[in-house]
């Protein structure tokens, strides 16, 4: 059984102003005040929050920390035991835990340093949720989505994440030298994926947000093709059959935007599966815009010297 319960939240950093108009007018987002000037955070559903973003450079390293929800104090005491018998340190932090509005809250960290943040009690507004886009998000008991982690060996990450963590592989997918690896912790179909792709350093790849109609990802996606990068066009995925588009974030990282995710309503009957293709049908990545004109020689040759 897995200790973890769901993605509660997560922290990352970035331009915040450019998040800010992102957040709200891209994702549907709302947008809440932060602790600080410098900080700022997204609603999705009832609960306070469902990410944090603080105001920074973008990067391969965006990602602040992955909230963990667990779903009770003796599954986190369980949690730090299963942590401290595996030689991880483990640090329970009151401050943060305010900062965050949980009522208790631990960090570690797992293989490739990402920082989890494993925690109880995350505060639920009495406000309603209210999208600047008329959005519905699939969160609830599933939590925020899911996250696309790289990692230098995924077989080491994702083995952490079962053994120390309990969360249960639901297939894989032939990424490269390597295979992606999909885990889930709750019905959702992943809650957490692995791949060690060639290039990419450790870290963030994509944060998955779920809707529940077709027709707000075809909205989202209009909106986002006046204005935003798309890095993977509209698709169905394989494994957990989302259809769904990628746009990157102010911070550098992807954002998936999909619906209709498969959920596994019954552990003792799933087969863990292998597909030899990410998608059905789409996905296909997106060339980045060509430089500006007047960028000058020296870029276009940096860019053909990519190969």
């Amino acid at each position: 059984m897995s200790k973890i319960a769901a993605l509660g939240y997560l922290v990352v950093r970035g331009p915040l102003e450019e998040w800010k108009r992102f957040g709200t007018q891209v994702l549907g987002a709302q947008l809440i005040d932060g602790p600080d000037a410098a900080t700022a955070m997204f609603r999705t559903d009832d609960r306070a929050f469902r990410i944090v973003v603080q105001d920074g450079p973008p990067g391969p390293d965006a990602l602040v920390a992955l909230g963990f929800e667990v779903a009770d104090d003796a599954a986190l005491n369980a949690l730090v035991a299963e942590l401290t018998a595996a030689a991880v340190p483990v640090e329970e932090d009151p401050r943060l835990a305010q900062l965050r509005r949980v009522r208790r809250l631990v960090r570690f960290a797992d293989l490739d340093g990402n920082v989890i943040e494993a925690h109880v009690g995350q505060e639920s507004s009495n406000a309603p949720f209210v999208s600047p886009r008329g959005i519905r998000f699939v969160c609830g008991d599933l939590g925020l989505g899911h996250v696309f982690l790289f990692t230098g060996d995924g077989q080491k990450a994702a083995g952490f994440y079962t053994s120390v963590l309990g969360f249960r592989i639901s297939d894989t997918i032939a990424f490269g030298p390597e295979n992606g690896i999909f885990l889930r912790c709750n019905p959702r179909h992943h809650t957490v994926a692995f791949a060690a792709i060639p290039g990419p350093p450790p870290g963030i790849g994509h944060l998955m947000v779920e809707v529940d109609s077709l027709e707000a990802v075809g909205r989202a996606l209009d909106l986002v093709e006046r204005d935003h990068q798309v890095q993977m066009s509209l698709g169905e995925h394989t494994n957990d059959r989302m259809t769904s588009f990628y746009v990157l974030t102010p911070s550098g990282f992807a954002v998936e935007y999909g619906w209709n995710g498969k959920l596994v309503e019954d552990d003792a009957t799933w087969k863990v599966g292998h597909y030899d293709s990410p998608s059905v049908w789409g996905h296909h990545f997106t060339a980045p815009p060509p430089p500006p004109p007047g960028a000058g020689v020296a870029a276009a040759a940096g860019a053909g010297g990519e190969g």
